[in-house]
């Protein structure tokens, strides 16, 4: 996510959350994103908060009418590529990072 706010030139603050000291339970967290998941977007005053990752960048890029093309085949591969990440491939990597570091193995 901070890829696509610096290509958009946003200012944003990113507030650092430990899970792996279980700071995504705490109950800030969870006023923000019931599912205690990263990440969350919100506006300055925090009446808007969006959670998952894919929801986010589609979002921004929609938001701020770049990164995503507005022809349907071109935007339908981005789609494809998005879908593909959230669905398979970060949760593989997140699955291949607890059982290397924290697993029962």
């Amino acid at each position: 996510m901070p890829i696509e706010l610096e290509e958009l030139g946003l200012h944003y603050e990113l507030h650092a959350v430990n899970v792996k000291k279980g700071e995504q339970k705490r109950d800030d967290f969870l006023a923000l994103n019931r599912n205690g998941k990263v990440p969350v977007l919100t506006d300055t005053h925090r009446t808007f908060v969006l959670t998952e990752l894919a929801a986010i960048l589609v979002h921004l890029a929609e938001l701020h009418g770049k990164l995503l093309s507005t022809e349907p085949f071109s935007r339908a591969r981005t789609f494809e590529q998005l879908f593909v990440h959230a669905s398979g491939l970060s949760p593989a990597f997140g699955q291949a990072g607890y059982f290397s570091e924290d697993g029962p193995c």
